[in-house]
């Protein structure tokens, strides 16, 4: 293994356990990406927002959220697109990602960023509702779907 690899990996590792020193599992770790959803429902909308006490856009949600189970994303929903990887739909697991084009939905360019729940459910913040849970298979988001994503190290 080359030794930038190992860097990476060691990296990645370090990501994966929390800092209490307790290792999480990879289905541990999208249990609590799931988990820290909950308390941002009903968080208003902001454009650029950054705080749940002011309001969250889509991508700073998803980045709050994979931040405080102790991952690392990109600020902006087309960085956060870039840096994961795509996943086949029939193989999503709560805590990976769905990417919508909200506003070219036939270009496909990503400007929206949700976190899959399960049971064909996702919660994101929307510009109209704020921080809640949706279904991926309303027609509108199936329309806009552009991707699904897991995070690198999932």
């Amino acid at each position: 293994m080359f030794p930038t690899a190992r860097l990476t990996l060691a990296a990645l590792a370090l990501a994966a356990f929390p800092a209490s020193g307790r290792a999480m599992t990879i289905a541990q770790a999208r249990d609590r990406i799931v988990a820290l959803t909950m308390p941002y429902l009903n968080v208003p909308y902001l454009w650029g927002g950054m705080s749940p006490r002011t309001g969250l856009d889509c991508s700073a949600f998803v980045q709050l959220v994979y931040r405080k189970a102790g991952f690392d994303l990109p600020r902006v929903s087309r960085q956060q697109f870039a840096a994961t990887r795509y996943l086949a739909p029939r193989r999503v697991l709560p805590g990976d990602l769905v990417f919508f084009s909200m506003h070219h939905p036939r270009k496909r360019i990503v400007d929206h960023v949700g976190v899959y729940l399960g049971k064909g459910y996702f919660i994101h913040a929307s510009v109209s509702e704020g921080v809640h849970i949706q279904s991926i298979r309303d027609p509108y988001y199936v329309e806009r779907l552009v991707s699904i994503r897991k995070y690198a190290g999932f």
